[in-house]
């Protein structure tokens, strides 16, 4: 911290960590070395029983801006972040991982585009196990947005925790935390209601990818078939207890997302639901800008969404047995005209 640090906006950067293992101490470097420089840095750590917590009592020995809290027993990720926030003091608060690596200048370049938005992130590299670049960004995954219409985080997020930083206002707003799975994704709804949120298009993370990573957006892990039914299933829950947490905050969108909800549930009941059609359609620049579409491709989309499950199951099955039979047809006329073919 220099001379002038004083009179520059303290930033708090929030780290949850739980046996962070070998990452930790890359990550940890890159926090201490910001080029902003008023900064604090507040781990909460959730009764980790590897070396974790001696890495942080040597950090916190060393670096006079650096606190640790230790849970006693593991909480899980989001009430270990919002001890973190609780205990920040910062007038805007970055949320950390544990085993990434940012930029430098993360935190000076958030801090300067953040502006009167209420909160500010930037894009992210995916990088593997050993900080080897994947060559892809979340941008070229999908659109990010900036702006203040909290629906665009219905039915899609690509605020990630390690990339965000927020005003302080939005602890009151946001926290305590819904039973929903994501905490970034409801700070990014919340903070879309209440001032806005800016995107600066530039990579100031590595984001790594590996195993034992919270967010598997390369499926690195291994799954089986039930495995993979049993995902599905608590994607179809983890969804509906997201939209019902986001109906419940009042405003001028909680009718709109209602009757969301509604519609959504009721494409279980017909074949083909037409107002869940026309009303996609009608904010599909909203509900769906995130997605990586074209407007065609959108059409098409929401087009197979209006279809229930059972009508679409029952689709594909007719649509796999056409092309069987064509197939037979094709091998039909090929042994015709040339029997030799088909000998051994």
């Amino acid at each position: 911290m220099n001379k002038n640090a004083k009179d520059i906006p303290l930033i708090s950067i929030a780290v949850a960590t739980y046996n962070a293992g070998k990452y930790l101490r890359e990550q940890l470097d890159t926090l201490i070395g910001q080029t902003y420089p008023n900064i604090e840095v507040v781990i909460s750590d959730d009764g980790s029983t590897d070396g974790t917590l001696d890495v942080l009592k040597e950090y916190q020995e060393r670096y006079p801006n650096f606190r640790v809290y230790h849970n006693d027993a593991p909480h899980g990720v989001k009430p270990n972040f919002a001890n973190a926030i609780r205990h920040s003091e910062g007038i805007y608060i970055a949320l950390c991982d544990q085993d990434d690596i940012w930029m430098l200048d993360k935190i000076e370049k958030l801090s300067a585009v953040i502006r009167n938005n209420t909160m500010a992130y930037h894009n992210s590299l995916f990088v593997d196990d050993n900080g080897k670049s994947l060559d892809r960004t979340i941008a070229s995954r999908l659109n990010c947005y900036h702006g203040s219409d909290p629906r665009a985080f219905l039915m899609c997020n690509t605020v990630s925790g390690h990339a965000l930083m927020f005003h302080r206002k939005l602890i009151d707003l946001a926290l305590p935390f819904p039973d929903v799975e994501h905490h970034d994704w409801w700070l990014a709804f919340r903070a879309a209601d209440n001032g806005g949120i800016a995107y600066l298009d530039e990579v100031l993370v590595h984001y790594r990818q590996h195993s034992n990573s919270q967010t598997d957006f390369f499926s690195l892990k291994r799954k089986t078939a039930q495995e993979r039914k049993a995902e599905k299933e608590k994607l179809d829950r983890d969804t509906a207890d997201w939209l019902a947490a986001c109906a419940s905050v009042p405003g001028k969108h909680q009718s709109f997302i209602k009757q969301w909800i509604r519609l959504m549930q009721n494409k279980k009941k017909r074949a083909f639901n037409y107002e869940f059609f026309k009303m996609a359609m009608k904010s599909r620049k909203s509900l769906f800008f995130m997605r990586k579409k074209g407007g065609l491709s959108t059409f098409f989309y929401i087009l197979r969404s209006s279809w229930s499950d059972d009508a679409r199951r029952v689709m594909k099955n007719l649509k796999n047995r056409i092309l069987f039979r064509r197939r037979r047809e094709d091998d039909d006329l090929l042994f015709i005209e040339d029997p030799d073919r088909f000998s051994n």
